[in-house]
């Protein structure tokens, strides 16, 4: 019987899935849990739209529908990374996480709220639709901001249930290896946005390169798709 559960220990090691939904259940306050990674997953997908609706503006002019939903898009997606990073916030507080942690999701909070000014300025017909020139940017450096200390804070108090000896996929790992693609995603983002920010407004645009720019559509789309 010893051999069996040395055997059943290194199967679970190999394939770290198994068994995740037992796993699942030692997770404090899941369901809190579950509800904000479907509102960031839907938040990343209303993301990608925006961009995809961006590049159609940009390729072919105002006119299409698709195009002219962009600042909807925005909205929808702002919104709800504004409310997902508040129930983050209320979630670590309820855990008891560190308070290195908490400070990485309240930058990130920080950060939904810029968001929310571009759109909101777009609809308002700033910038004939575009929005205030700065509010994207200052609101992905800080999310930006807000997972580097938050893999700081993985780095310095991994969490519970993280083992560095086991691999990246492990159930325990999974928050960590996350929080790492999350900042790949906004480094991506970061450099998309430096690109094609039309600085102070300037018209014609003090862009660096034009939305259209495979290094800005690359950001945009791979770093959307990666919050997923």
């Amino acid at each position: 019987m010893a051999t069996v559960g040395v055997n059943d220990a290194s199967l679970e090691q190999r394939l770290p899935f198994e068994g995740r939904d037992v796993q699942s259940q030692g997770v404090p306050h899941r369901e809190q849990q579950v509800l904000i990674s479907w509102v960031f997953i839907f938040a990343s997908g209303s993301l990608f739209l925006d961009f995809a609706s961006l590049q159609q503006l940009s390729q072919h002019g105002p006119g299409g529908t698709f195009a002219g939903l962009c600042n909807w898009f925005g909205t929808v997606s702002c919104l709800l990374w504004l409310l997902g990073f508040v129930i983050l916030v209320h979630w670590l507080r309820r855990v008891g996480a560190t308070a290195m942690g908490v400070s990485g999701a309240r930058l990130k909070l920080l950060a939904a709220l810029f968001f929310n000014i571009q759109p909101m300025t777009g609809v308002a017909g700033i910038n004939n639709g575009a929005g205030v020139w700065w509010s994207n940017l200052v609101g992905i450096l800080l999310f930006h901001l807000g997972n580097l200390v938050s893999c700081l804070d993985f780095f310095l108090h991994p969490p519970p249930g993280s083992d560095k000896s086991h691999s990246w996929l492990a159930h325990g790992n999974l928050p960590i290896t996350g929080m790492w693609i999350y900042q790949v995603a906004t480094w991506l983002l970061v450099l998309g946005n430096l690109l094609a920010c039309n600085w102070w407004a300037e018209s014609p645009t003090a862009q660096w390169v034009p939305t259209t720019h495979w290094l800005v559509v690359t950001g945009q789309y791979a770093g959307s798709l990666l919050l997923l």
